[in-house]
C-alpha cells in the first residue's frame, strides 16, 4: 500500500506547498499544512484505487459451477481515460505488474 501512498503524497504535497506559497502564507506553515494535506491526499487516493467488494461466493466440490458464481474481471482506473488526470496515472511498469497480478489469479481460480 505504501507504494501507492508515497508518490501520490508527495505530488499533492508539491502542489499544496506551492499553493499555499502563493497565497501569502509562510514557508514552515506551507511546508506542515502541505504534508498534511499531502498525506491525507495520499492515503485516500491509495485506499480508492484498492480493489476491494464483497467476496465472491464459491461453489461447493460437488455442485456444477455457473456464470454467476465466478468473478468478474474488474477494470482498473486506467480503463476510464476520460477521467484520468496525468498526475495520478500509475507508471506502465506498475500497470503491467498489475496486469501480470490479475492472469495469475485468474488462473488459479480456473
Amino acid at each position: 500500500m505504501a507504494d501507492l501512498i508515497i508518490p501520490a503524497a508527495l505530488r499533492l504535497w508539491l502542489i499544496f506547498l506551492i499553493a499555499f506559497a502563493l497565497l501569502g502564507y509562510s514557508v514552515p506553515f506551507s511546508i506542515a499544512f502541505g504534508a498534511i494535506g499531502g498525506l491525507a491526499g495520499g492515503i485516500s487516493f491509495a485506499w480508492w484505487q484498492i480493489k476491494g467488494g464483497a467476496p465472491s461466493r464459491r461453489s461447493s466440490a460437488g455442485s456444477g459451477s455457473t456464470d454467476q458464481d465466478q468473478p468478474t474481471p474488474s477494470k482498473g482506473p486506467e480503463s476510464n481515460s476520460r477521467w484520468a488526470l496525468p498526475l495520478f496515472k500509475p507508471d506502465k511498469a506498475k500497470v503491467r505488474y498489475l496486469e501480470r497480478k490479475r492472469r495469475i489469479r485468474d488462473r488459479k481460480m480456473r
